[in-house]
């Protein structure tokens, strides 16, 4: 195992070494297609989620991803780190063969987690791994490759993946909070998907398909600390993909993230489009006590988005997770001094109002209120 795992940092090292230009904005937009990924994926527009975009907001929406389930603790202060990152994400990494060999077993763990032969809900742990860990995570890796060469900070890539990396760990010990063993699904995610998907997003054609062809875009939430409760509130990364119709104005909607959402998006003048989508959204997510085995509970969800340029500029949505109604606001869309704010207000699934403010400046990362249970 060590040496597979000396020969996988080798090749990840080689990738991430490789030189990334740095692009402004205004030259990406005016770059041969060739180059059409740092114009396509992180453009640095002052507006919507783009405005929002940073290496913090990915951790703090990647990370915690799962504090949206109604479920999950989400009290970010006293939450037990240690315990859930040396229980839940070390012992993974340290021994991934013991933890899979615990339970379910290698013939299993190769079934539900790392190929597409089980379709039942309790079993096909392969569809999140594939779409979640492998796609959003390879398309979040380039994101923060292009955000952190925008920034000229040096060896984007190598930042970008230790980001990405270190998003995907936080989001296993939120899940684990309470973890004595590692999960073999923990394996799964982290060796298999995660560092998969840092890999497979430095093949340019792959990201300039999903990016210019597929509008793949991070439509993720505003990310709030909230008062007096002490709460980490409307967390969630979503990537959103728009699939060509023979109508030109036209294109499929999928957004993916704690469950699926589909829909028809409409272009509309002066680059604005909307979207209304429908789909199953998580609403509690289950852990065997004894296998560690991973479930989720299903609920039907939806919403209506406003987009400029790819970037979410408000969105009204609703479902079963911890917060039933949550409308969203991005920077850009208020006029004035107002302009670098956005704002979100909710109400939970046990009837509270909650509400958050955030300015494009604090890196997408905002202050709000929440009532003490």
């Amino acid at each position: 195992m060590s040496t597979r795992v000396a020969a996988l940092a080798t090749i990840l090292a080689a990738q991430l070494l490789m030189p990334m230009r740095n692009v402004s904005a205004q030259q990406a937009r005016d770059t041969a297609p060739r180059d059409a990924v740092a114009r396509v994926l992180y453009r640095g527009l002052p507006y919507g989620s783009q405005a929002n975009f940073s290496p913090l907001s990915v951790l703090l929406n990647k990370g915690f991803d799962h504090f949206q389930a109604r479920n999950a603790r989400r009290d970010v202060w006293t939450f037990p780190y240690g315990n859930a990152l040396r229980y839940g994400v070390w012992d993974a990494l340290r021994h991934p063969a013991a933890a899979i060999e615990r339970s379910p077993g290698w013939s299993t763990w190769m079934r539900t987690e790392v190929l597409p032969l089980s379709f039942t809900s309790r079993d096909a742990a392969w569809v999140v791994n594939y779409t979640e860990h492998l796609l959003a995570g390879g398309l979040t890796y380039r994101m923060l490759g292009e955000w952190y060469a925008e920034h000229h900070v040096p060896f984007p890539r190598v930042w970008a993946a230790t980001t990405t990396f270190a998003a995907a760990a936080l989001n296993e010990a939120a899940e684990f909070p309470t973890a004595t063993r590692a999960a073999a699904s923990t394996v799964a995610d982290l060796y298999v998907f995660d560092i998969g998907g840092i890999l497979l997003f430095n093949w340019n054609p792959l990201v300039r398909v999903f990016g210019a062809r597929l509008q793949a875009a991070d439509w993720s939430n505003q990310a709030t600390f909230t008062a007096p409760d002490g709460v980490l509130r409307n967390t969630g990364q979503y990537m959103i993909y728009k699939i060509p119709l023979p109508a030109e104005q036209w294109r499929l909607f999928v957004r993916g993230g704690m469950g699926a959402q589909f829909g028809l998006s409409r272009q509309w003048s002066r680059g604005l489009a909307i979207t209304a989508a429908l789909g199953m959204d998580t609403q509690v997510r289950l852990v065997d006590p004894v296998t560690r085995s991973e479930s989720i509970r299903l609920a039907p969800g939806g919403g209506v988005y406003v987009d400029r340029d790819n970037s979410l500029l408000a969105s009204l949505t609703a479902g079963p997770s911890v917060q039933r109604i949550t409308l969203n606001i991005y920077p850009g869309v208020l006029t004035g001094h107002l302009r670098d704010l956005g704002m979100w207000g909710g109400v939970t699934a046990d009837g509270r109002v909650v509400a958050g403010v955030i300015h494009r400046r604090t890196l997408g990362v905002g202050v709000g209120y929440g009532p003490r249970s």
